[in-house]
């Protein structure tokens, strides 16, 4: 089982990384069809109402899904406005909005999605934009990969993860972002689908 996460609205009124996780749940492409029973899509929802809410929020939702699906890796997603192309992240880092997620954690945990060194060339022989990332940033989509692979090397779950930024979606330059770079949905949805495929022939 492959857990695909995005995030949903986040003190905006659309998350490009939900918007896109939704769609391949409602109408899965072709080429992932030979998978589907594999595959899981579900969109995270966290309490914003303060940061430690928000945290909490998040493990608890994470959990949750662990829990359920037992995935042998997590693909996790979330929105990136300054990004032009699909982000690869490497790196994931025990800090949430400039405050240490937990002291009694390691400082920081490397992706360890299968073959990932491969994913921006395969993704731009598709001539979709690509390219990897050393920091993901002080807000959930960080905190989202830390705590999948802590809790999958902590708490026994054993999966593999890792993090893929996404641009924003046409509409919401329309509105939120006007100067901020852009992907069609149908190019997002083709890059994630990639991602998928190669991380499912990599897995055992």
């Amino acid at each position: 089982m492959i857990l695909v996460t995005g995030f949903g609205p986040y003190r905006e009124p659309m998350n490009a990384s939900g918007e896109l996780v939704a769609s391949l749940a409602a109408s899965l492409p072709d080429e992932l069809s030979a998978i589907a029973d594999r595959l899981a899509f579900e969109v995270v929802v966290c309490d914003d109402s303060s940061r430690q809410s928000e945290h909490e929020s998040l493990e608890a939702r994470l959990l949750d899904l662990l829990r359920h699906y037992r995935p042998a890796a997590c693909i996790h997603t979330g929105q990136a406005p300054p990004y032009n192309k699909i982000t690869i992240e490497k790196i994931a880092t025990n800090t949430f909005m400039r405050e240490v997620i937990d002291p009694g954690r390691p400082a920081a945990y490397w992706s360890d999605l299968p073959a990932s060194d491969e994913l921006r060339e395969l993704l731009e022989e598709s001539e979709i934009p690509a390219g990897y990332s050393f920091y993901g940033g002080q807000h959930l989509c960080n905190h989202i990969l830390y705590s999948s692979l802590h809790f999958s090397q902590v708490q026994g779950f054993g999966h593999r993860a890792g993090f893929v930024h996404i641009p924003l979606l046409p509409r919401q330059i329309l509105k939120e972002h006007r100067e901020s770079p852009f992907m069609p949905l149908s190019m997002s949805r083709e890059a994630l689908s990639l991602v998928i495929r190669h991380v499912h022939r990599y897995l055992p």
